[in-house]
């Protein structure tokens, strides 16, 4: 008799209202969907090239009528009722949504939130309605969201939801991705790694702005900005041309909305801090030209609301000196906050197109820094340039800096050409705004407006997934007057810390860790916590790379079982260009290691000129091929040479457990039919083998577990929530696995 253990992928796809985690209600409630088609012309508009100098476009409006009054399910609970409604936008990549009419009553809470509540923003509550009635919601990640409403017992005015529109993102702008959000270029640099220690107030600052106008939603960026009354008028300047000149309607900026504090918690590209957004703006000033030559570029608004957090309003320095260094901080692509280093001083520059007009732009030329060469992309217009006193001088138009192109430039409206050149109106200059006292300062220093002795808790870490037996450094960014810091690190050692830091902490075992700092001010106390932020990896994993002579087509990416990217390589990382004459005649075998949590994951690598690794075919002596091996010199998957030729791409999957891999490429299970997969109710096993059948998550949790005596084994699978899962099929003397 021989033991046999078969794994296989499954991929549950339900849509039903009873997978989804409601925040009020228990799993026997059922929440309504309703489904929208994909729009036809959405490859036409991701064909469309991303320019910089105009704004970045991620969605397109779909029309809609959906109300709480008309669609949705109210339900009874203890202590009031609960409306709920799900939307379904097939296909994808995040849902928000734009109301015509908005009005919570003033014990009521609204959520929103992805099916699983990875992602959940709110509660919004009557201090969010406006008086034009209109208001709109962040980007809910996915295909699918759920809006869920609490009313207590003892309130009286009915909530008041009318939805015509939302914005279907057919591009990523969250990715979720770990090592990156995976929207921005490689070169790009994280705005909290060491290049940043310097200018967390500008980091406070600054924004991302989800702009609506026409059928198009895109993104930009810009920053709040002081006035010499320091009173802290929530005024956001940005760029003109990410506002349609100034022709954007007034319904528009209502329904605008700013994410502040949209950055990684730490160097690398791990989870957001905490990020805060307003929705609603109404125009103050604006230069009309959209940059162009004779045009600063410039667009200053002031929010409907103030932010819910100790924002900080940054200085200006409006004079026409050049900067001698600085930095930009921006969202490029609509990614987690970047940083931009210069390091040579600035000199004057036309706007757009042609003309001679050299006094309306700073043009910068970026420098390399130790985590990358920060430039600029599409949505990183209205961006905030800062000189080396940290104050503001200039707002992003565009330029020609890439990340294969870093020696090239941009250019940045000056604030001294807005401040009251571009005309004689109010609306037309900054300085009525900016300088409401009539001051005729020409520099002013930024502020926090909630500097007293309020503390607020937070920290960054400089790593989120490490290798067993690695430290990690984690600093506090907590605001006030913090008096005493307390450090908690279950799992590190050590598990305890006090102090402002930084602390370095090692994780000498694995699995995943809670960090929490508690602050303690004068006035009050606080306390910030991540759960799950540090992943503590067991399973060592090596890549054994050989591209063929044309290595700068082939780029890779390891995604885990979410899809999330955790190592990637992007074209133009291995030698060799892609013609006769620039390739690399000699490739070597390139090793990566990487340390990976338990669970499964998929090798996908392309090819920009779809021929795979076939390199023999054209002028080249060799054909590429890589093996992925664990830690005992185990192949997970490999490519051979005679099957390198796989055209645009191929995806090769394996799971990994602490002494336990498996892969879909190293064995035989001919004797096994599965089907259907993906399932949406139940499957069938058929085999002459019998055993014992478990069904694992992806974090190896066991959700099912049944004896199969016949040829034929159903299971019912109905409970379980959307997702992959493994199915192992033991039958107590051999082992074999298969994805």
């Amino acid at each position: 008799m021989h033991k046999l253990i078969v794994t296989f992928l499954l991929s549950f796809n339900f849509l039903t209202a009873q997978n989804i985690q409601s925040i009020f209600l228990d799993s026997s409630n059922k929440i309504p969907l309703l489904t929208f088609d994909k729009p036809a012309d959405i490859q036409e508009l991701l064909n469309q090239e991303v320019v910089k100098g105009q704004i970045f476009n991620f969605g397109k409006f779909v029309l809609c009528d959906i109300s709480s009054s008309e669609n949705g399910l109210w339900t009874e609970v203890d202590g009031g009722k609960v409306w709920t409604l799900a939307i379904e936008a097939k296909n994808a990549k995040g849902i928000s949504l734009y109301y015509d009419d908005f009005w919570i009553p003033s014990s009521g809470e609204l959520y929103i939130y992805n099916p699983m509540q990875t992602q959940k923003i709110g509660p919004f509550t009557s201090k969010h309605n406006h008086n034009s009635g209109l208001f709109a919601t962040e980007v809910i990640h996915g295909e699918i969201l759920v809006l869920e409403y609490f009313q207590p017992e003892y309130e009286n005015n009915d909530l008041k939801l009318s939805i015509n529109r939302f914005a279907y993102a057919y591009r990523d702008i969250s990715g979720g991705q770990l090592n990156g959000y995976n929207s921005s270029d490689e070169c790009q640099v994280n705005a909290n790694c060491s290049e940043g220690n310097a200018w967390e107030n500008q980091k406070m600052s600054t924004c991302r702005i989800q702009i609506g106008s026409g059928w198009n939603v895109g993104l930009c960026s810009g920053a709040l900005i002081n006035n010499t009354l320091n009173n802290c008028t929530p005024y956001v300047i940005s760029a003109d041309h990410c506002f349609s000149g100034g022709d954007i309607s007034v319904n528009g900026l209502n329904q605008s909305i700013f994410y502040f504090n949209y950055r990684s918690v730490a160097c690398n590209n791990s989870v957001p801090i905490n990020t805060y957004s307003v929705t609603g703006c109404t125009k103050k000033a604006n230069s009309g030209g959209e940059g162009n030559v004779g045009d600063p570029d410039f667009f200053l608004v002031e929010l409907n609301s103030y932010p819910d957090f100790n924002p900080f309003f940054s200085g200006w320095n409006r004079s026409n000196i050049p900067a001698t260094s600085g930095v930009s901080i921006h969202h490029p692509s609509g990614d987690i906050m970047k940083i931009s280093t210069y390091t040579n001083t600035l000199s004057s520059a036309s706007g757009l197109g042609f003309g001679n007009d050299n006094t309306t732009h700073w043009r910068v030329f970026w420098s390399e820094t130790p985590n990358g060469h920060g430039v600029t992309e599409g949505g990183s217009s209205g961006s905030p340039i800062f000189n080396q006193n940290g104050l503001l001088t200039g707002v992003l138009t565009g330029g020609s800096s890439f990340c294969t192109a870093t020696n090239q430039s941009d250019i940045y409206g000056k604030i001294w050409h807005a401040w009251d050149q571009v005309g004689n109106s109010n609306n037309q200059q900054l300085k009525p705004w900016l300088d409401p006292a009539n001051t005729n300062a020409v520099t002013l220093n930024g502020i926090y407006c909630n500097q007293s002795a309020t503390v607020t808790a937070a920290f960054t870490s400089s790593e989120t997934n490490v290798c067993l037996n690695s430290y990690v450094t984690f600093s506090s960014i907590s605001s006030g007057e913090v008096t005493d810091y307390s450090w908690e690190f279950p799992g590190g050692t050590p598990s305890f810390a006090t102090g402002l830091g930084p602390h370095n902490i090692t994780y000498n075992s694995p699995g995943i860790y809670d960090v929490t700092l508690s602050v303690t001010g004068t006035d009050n106390s606080d306390q910030y916590t991540i759960n799950d932020h540090i992943k503590v990896a067991a399973n060592l994993v090596e890549l054994d790379f050989l591209p063929d002579c044309y290595g700068q087509e082939t780029s890779w990416e390891l995604q885990n079982a979410n899809g999330q990217v955790v190592y990637s390589v992007a074209n133009g990382y291995y030698p060799g260009g892609n013609t006769a004459q620039d390739m690399e005649p000699n490739p070597e075998s390139i090793i990566e290691n990487w340390c990976l949590m338990d669970g499964c994951y998929k090798f996908v690598v392309e090819d920009e000129y779809g021929d795979g690794l076939y390199g023999s075919q054209h002028t080249c002596e060799f054909d590429g091929d890589f093996t992925i091996y664990d830690n005992d010199d185990n192949v997970l998957v490999e490519l051979n040479e005679p099957n390198s030729d796989f055209g645009d791409d191929i995806s090769l999957n394996f799971c990994i457990e602490s002494g336990l891999s498996t892969s879909n490429h190293s064995i035989n299970t001919t004797q096994f039919d599965l089907f259907p997969n993906p399932t949406y109710a139940a499957f069938v096993l058929e085999s002459k083998i019998n055993g014992q059948i478990k069904i694992y998550n992806t974090i190896w949790q066991v959700v099912h577990s049944s004896v199969k005596n016949d040829f034929k084994h159903s299971i019912d699978i109905q409970d379980l929530d959307n997702g992959i899962y493994l199915i192992e099929f033991n039958n107590s003397i051999k082992k074999l696995i298969k994805k």
